[in-house]
């Protein structure tokens, strides 16, 4: 879900789409709980006993619908403007040897050790 959220999204705010989406995952769930307790409630005078199967049945039936309409509206969904990503690899120009700097570094500056430190000498 986070990856969906942020994708698309400038550098800079990746943080604030995260935030957001995990706002909106935290607020979804307790109202969604919430609505699904005053069904499962609606009807019943007790708080034990079977005389809470109908509406905990209601519940379910209730989370379950709720659930195939989510995943029905998230499947008709489509993003505008969006590039397949085999697309946009393609339109992405490759470096050659000659556009590669004469300044790169070589093998052996680069080198680190298993510890992520650079090897004495």
């Amino acid at each position: 879900m986070f990856v969906a959220a942020t994708s698309g999204v400038d550098a800079r705010h990746q943080g604030i789409a995260s935030a957001m989406a995990s706002t909106t995952q935290q607020i979804g769930s307790a109202v969604g709980l919430a609505v699904l307790v005053a069904i499962a409630n609606a009807a019943v005078h007790t708080t034990t006993g079977p005389d809470l199967v109908p509406g905990l049945r209601t519940a379910g039936f209730t989370a379950a619908a709720l659930t195939l309409l989510g995943v029905g509206i998230a499947l008709t969904l489509r993003r505008s403007g969006s590039t397949p990503p085999a697309a946009a690899a393609a339109e992405t120009p490759q470096k050659t040897g000659s556009a590669i700097s004469a300044r790169a570094p070589c093998a052996e500056n680069t080198q680190t050790s298993s510890a992520g430190r650079p090897p004495r000498r």
